[in-house]
């Protein structure tokens, strides 16, 4: 298999077509994507993506809101 697998869209409350999406690849890298540019891909690790979700469970993402 070579596809990566995407979860659901993660779009804001009010909709629109601004929405990201979290997958991995066939050999398990994290990647990330917002829907509108569906080729730009951000890759990370299994650390780099687990630290950006503590930060914004914590609240220390919210200054960039």
């Amino acid at each position: 298999m070579s596809e990566t697998q995407w979860q659901e869209p993660i779009c804001g409350a009010g909709g629109g077509n601004t929405c990201l999406q979290i997958g991995h690849t066939a050999a398990g890298t994290p990647v990330l994507r917002e829907t509108t540019q569906p080729t730009e891909l951000i890759t990370t690790t299994h650390q780099g993506l687990r630290n950006l979700i503590e930060a914004a469970k914590r609240g220390d993402l919210d200054h960039l809101l």
